[in-house]
């Protein structure tokens, strides 16, 4: 099980994929701006982050600038609800796992999930 950081400022949408993650077997945790989510960061370890890039106060390159800074930093996906080309290569160039379109969905964000965590047992050689 792994503890999911989602940070966005749609408290619906927060919610909505900490049940999703929940129901994945995973533990979800909330920040609804970029200052919580680092508050949250400074004192508990994610072992990935969820972060929404159009955030009030400080949107989510800026929180991902600060995560990606750190020695033992948690894979982070980049949601957002207006895709550019310019945000998916900022992103990736900041050092994002990935980045989505919202709403995302449960397959997507099982399929996600599957892309963070890969499953060490499926490159195991059969027996």
């Amino acid at each position: 099980m792994a503890t999911i950081l989602i940070v966005d400022d749609n408290a619906a949408l927060r919610s909505a994929i900490a049940i999703a993650l929940a129901d994945l077997g995973h533990q979800p945790a909330e920040a609804g701006d970029g200052t919580a989510a680092l508050a949250w960061l400074s004192i508990h370890r994610a072992d990935a982050v969820l972060l929404d890039l159009r955030m009030p106060g400080m949107d989510g390159m800026e929180v991902l600038r600060h995560i990606r800074v750190k020695p033992d930093a948690p894979p982070v996906a980049v949601l957002t609800a207006v895709p550019s080309s310019d945000n998916t290569i900022e992103a990736m160039r900041l050092g994002a796992a990935d980045h989505l379109v919202k709403p995302i969905g449960r397959d997507g964000l099982r399929a996600l999930l599957s892309r963070m965590f890969p499953d060490p047992a499926a490159d195991a050689p059969a027996v």
